[in-house]
């Protein structure tokens, strides 16, 4: 499966699982031994160095792209996550859809999560946050993840407390509010949005800023 971004120049892949899934084969030949103890009742496993155990996984497949590539990636840890309305309000961002971008080394990308506040929402960022954490992503730089309402009104406890545990493992965490003129259908960048917004843009261009003049 392919996946051709708008800038001239760049074209995402699917990554295939050999390069996202590290061989596990080395640590069983290297194995000093495995048996059982007479009896029966313990059997001894090769242990799998950390460095060669597989990944957690996530929703989010691996994609690699060359040339030069935007600012920011919005990567989407589910289906209808609003990664395509927050690139048109970010100038500086392009949809990444339900990939991490990969650019060739020694190329950066920087990326931001994108999740709804619901339970499968929530889920799904905390695996892709996982895999993150793994150290199994080459080449991504993750600045933090955004997580927009699902619905108006308070969220319930559970969820807040599940947002909670996810923003442990993530650099940053941006809240954005649900906005009833979106669910309509009216154009992002046409309508008057809460300041969550405004405030998400500000941080991620001094963030980009601050990095390229390092």
């Amino acid at each position: 499966m392919s996946m051709q971004a708008s800038s001239e120049g760049i074209r995402l892949y699917r990554a295939s699982n050999s390069d996202v899934m590290p061989d596990t084969s080395v640590a069983a030949a290297t194995a000093p031994w495995q048996g059982d103890i007479p009896g029966g009742r313990f059997h001894a496993q090769a242990v799998i160095p950390s460095r060669l155990a597989p990944p957690p996984t996530s929703p989010l497949g691996l994609a690699g792209y060359s040339g030069d590539g935007p600012d920011l990636w919005f990567s989407s840890c589910h289906g209808g996550a609003g990664t395509s309305t927050l690139a048109t309000l970010i100038p500086q961002g392009m949809n990444a859809g339900r990939y991490w971008p990969a650019p060739a080394s020694p190329a950066r990308s920087r990326v931001l999560l994108v999740a709804r506040s619901h339970a499968s929402g929530l889920c799904a960022a905390q695996a892709a946050a996982r895999q993150w954490a793994a150290g199994v992503l080459p080449n991504v730089r993750l600045l933090g993840l955004v997580v927009v309402a699902d619905a108006p009104g308070k969220r319930p406890k559970p969820l807040n407390d599940l947002v909670r545990l996810i923003s442990g493992g993530v650099p940053r965490l941006w809240e954005l509010p649900w906005v009833e003129a979106l669910r309509l259908g009216d154009p992002p960048d046409q309508i008057k949005l809460p300041s969550a917004f405004s405030r998400l843009a500000g941080d991620v261009d001094r963030m980009i800023s601050e990095e390229e003049h390092v």
